[in-house]
């Protein structure tokens, strides 16, 4: 029997749930293991106790004690019974497809997800996942590669849809339709690009993206779509979306969904909401139909406490990749038929799935062969003046040209051929991957990820003798990263202005610490980064 399909029993269940929790209706069920039960309830949508910024997060508002599955330190869906189907959810992964190699610790990647739902399969559990979508954070060629690098791990875990969200409408329609391929061997095995209130090349009836799916898993038929909020829209496109994509409205474009799910009599229905907590929260209550949804918004790392609304569950599964939902599904269990935890990707439970490597691997050799390095066009340094190397700076600053070379700032792009400390070696370099190069070189804008004029350019693809030179001087992370280009510094040198030399290059530890280290040294990249501690091992004062 399916619960969704016995309102009797759902009003009996309703009116005991009504009883034991008071005024408070946003609520979870605590399991004894610490997942969250979610029961069905009839009863009215709650009032809105959590309404104001765009980034309003589940915390506090549920009185569910979520297990956040970490650090290994109990089973996972400890006193689960098996379910009847289970949903690996994830979204927001703003193109963090691995943990940056430069600290240990840090969760996320799609090899530790692939491991989880190897897991989930390995205990007879049938298991499909679904992607809110923002899959990446910028629109170049290496966005384009990685996130097909990403559909392509999505199909072999057996993921069956992804949102279309603006981050992935940036990339435009004609690259978003050469994407959407169908799989003639198997129809049904494709991560089918979703977007029930986004339209392409003013052709609603195009296909891609389709309004809705259904899939079927252990003989249960789950309908599945997805939405753009008008806050994502508006952030992502200020001046109105281009000409040749249309966002209609969200309530709007649901409807005739939840009409073709009734037609289809799905027994599970998820929406992924790409939008704000709060406005999921009113389609929430305006679709009583979606049992499931998931919502953009709220914090990086969240607490993992769904709100109910009557039958439907609204979740977040936090951004970067660093976790996965999993919802079990028991259509049977009157009482819960939902269950959910949230799991944190990390390297102490789950190890490297291998075809996930393969993945990366393939990635990697695709930046090296469309030599994305040199795609974007370099720009210019705001002083206007150009990269020489260290060993120029050698000749005056001995002394802490001497320092530098016994840090890790001067191997810091060897690190990059080599596996990374406490990992397999795979043969997987990354010194060609620009994103990885830009804090490992010299002669790049960190944040924006391109390449100064004069700055590094791997010696494969230096075209020029002074590129080819550049190759071998300005490798690792030098003087120049900090002080700025050079050039201008040297000259004024050799004319003898040596007071407007020294303020040319001249950065203060005030400036260093507020602006300059944190360039690399962030919170994704050097969780642990601590000033103080990392001067000290850099330390480095004076002309010799």
């Amino acid at each position: 029997m399916n619960v969704w399909q016995k309102p009797a029993c759902l009003a009996l269940v309703s009116l005991a749930l009504l009883c034991g929790c008071g005024d408070n209706s946003e609520t979870g069920n605590p399991a004894s293991d610490g997942s969250v039960k979610v029961p069905p309830t009839d009863s009215a949508p709650p009032t809105d106790g959590n309404a104001g910024t765009d980034d309003s997060t589940t915390d506090g508002t549920s009185n569910a004690e979520a297990e956040h599955g970490r650090r290994g330190d109990k089973p996972l869906f400890d006193g689960w019974p098996t379910p009847t189907l289970a949903l690996v959810l994830t979204g927001q992964q703003r193109g963090y497809i691995e943990p940056c190699g430069c600290t240990e610790g840090q969760s996320g990647g799609i090899s530790r997800r692939a491991s989880l739902i190897r897991e989930l399969k390995e205990k007879k559990w049938p298991v499909t996942g679904f992607d809110l979508g923002g899959t990446v954070r910028r629109s170049r060629r290496q966005s384009q590669i990685k996130f097909e690098t990403m559909l392509a791990a999505m199909n072999d875990m057996g993921y069956r849809g992804v949102g279309i969200a603006p981050h992935e409408l940036r990339f435009g329609p004609l690259y978003l339709l050469s994407q959407n391929v169908p799989n003639d061997d198997d129809p049904e095995a494709v991560v089918s690009f979703l977007g029930a209130n986004v339209v392409l090349l003013e052709a609603p009836d195009l296909g891609t993206p389709i309004h809705s799916r259904v899939v079927e898993v252990a003989g249960q038929k789950i309908g599945v779509t997805s939405i753009i909020g008008r806050s994502a829209a508006d952030e992502a496109f200020p001046g109105g979306p281009p000409q040749d994509i249309s966002l209609i409205d969200a309530a709007k474009s649901l409807e005739p969904v939840v009409e073709e799910f009734t037609k289809q009599q799905t027994s599970l229905n998820v929406l992924l909401a790409y939008a704000n907590i709060n406005e999921s929260k009113e389609l929430a209550k305006k679709f009583p139909a979606f049992h499931v949804i998931v919502s953009a918004g709220g914090p990086e790392d969240p607490d993992g406490k769904p709100l109910q609304f009557g039958k439907s569950m609204l979740l977040t599964v936090g951004q970067k990749g660093k976790h996965a939902g999993v919802v079990g599904f028991y259509p049977d269990d009157a009482e819960s038929p939902l269950r959910f935890q949230l799991v944190e990707l990390e390297k102490d439970r789950f190890k490297d799935d291998m075809k996930m490597v393969d993945h990366m691997r393939f990635y990697q050799d695709r930046l090296k062969q469309e030599e994305l390095v040199t795609a974007e066009l370099p720009i210019k340094h705001d002083s206007g003046a150009e990269f020489v190397g260290a060993k120029a700076c050698a000749e005056c600053h001995e002394t802490a040209y001497a320092i530098w070379k016994k840090t890790k700032h001067a191997i810091a792009f060897e690190s990059l051929k080599r596996a990374r400390k406490g990992d397999p070696e795979y043969g997987i370099t990354r010194i060609y991957d620009a994103e990885c190069l830009a804090c490992h070189v010299t002669g790049w804008n960190p944040k924006q990820v391109l390449r100064y004029e004069t700055g590094f350019v791997n010696g494969e693809f230096a075209t020029t003798d002074a590129d080819k030179m550049r190759s071998k001087l300005l490798q690792g992370q030098q003087c120049e990263s900090c002080h700025g280009p050079g050039s201008q510094h040297i000259a004024m040198i050799e004319d003898g202005d040596i007071e407007a030399a020294g303020k040319s290059v001249r950065v203060t530890l005030k400036q260093a610490e507020e602006k300059t280290c944190v360039q690399c040294h962030d919170l994704d990249n050097s969780p642990h980064y601590d000033f103080k501690e990392y001067w000290r091992r850099v330390k480095h004062e004076g002309t010799d």
